[in-house]
């Protein structure tokens, strides 16, 4: 049993002793001063063990409906891809993201490609997105990018004047950055397409701009 569901315990039954002799010396003081006030001796047990752990949730089912396309036909449909996984070591149940990261590797050339893709997408972080910004294909790719490379946010992929920028702003930094600045995505689909030209199937560690968030 827990520590904290023994502490609960423990704090309701000290409160139920409190309000006893709390309600005894009323009574002593107010309604019946000439009464003795007998002694009471509560025996606080921890709970019995019956009370059992909680189910650890099941991770998502890996989608392999799509394992069978070649990696620019998942590109390609990069546009469909609706929920990524929150650590880069689950599956997101999205058959185009699980078989994005099924072909690894393989599947980053075309993702550099599809960087400059500037047609609106759905995100599929599920988090916030800053108001007056639209979400691109190309933001998708990157975030894939860094997904199969476990990379975060790596230093040299944006402007300096934007890196600075994340310490604050954090991933938004990079949202300004391809909003602001003409042909941004441009320079990350460069950045990246240099970095698999210096790594074959397992590229070197880049330093994140700051750490990551587990």
């Amino acid at each position: 049993m827990s520590r904290g569901i023994v502490f609960k315990n423990l704090k309701y039954r000290l409160a139920g002793l409190v309000l006893i002799l709390a309600g005894g010396l009323f009574v002593h003081l107010y309604v019946a001063p000439d009464t003795t006030i007998t002694c009471i001796v509560v025996k606080v047990e921890s709970a019995p063990e019956k009370i059992g752990r909680l189910p650890v949730p099941s991770l998502t089912p890996e989608n392999t409906a799509l394992f069978d396309k070649d990696p620019q036909f998942l590109c390609d449909h990069l546009v469909d891809l609706k929920h990524m996984a929150w650590n880069h070591t689950d599956h997101s149940g999205d058959a185009i993201y699980d078989a994005l990261k099924h072909t690894g590797y393989y599947s980053m050339p075309c993702l550099v490609e599809k960087i400059t893709d500037t047609h609106p997408a759905e995100n599929p972080t599920g988090a916030p997105f800053w108001a007056g910004l639209t979400y691109r294909v190309g933001d998708t790719a990157v975030l894939m990018l860094m997904d199969i490379d476990n990379t975060y946010w790596p230093k040299g992929m944006l402007a300096k004047k934007y890196e600075d920028m994340f310490l604050k702003e954090g991933v938004f930094s990079y949202y300004f950055y391809v909003d602001e600045v003409p042909r941004a995505r441009k320079k990350i689909q460069r950045w990246w397409s240099d970095r698999l030209k210096s790594c074959k199937q397992e590229c070197e560690f880049v330093e994140p701009i700051v750490s990551r968030r587990d």
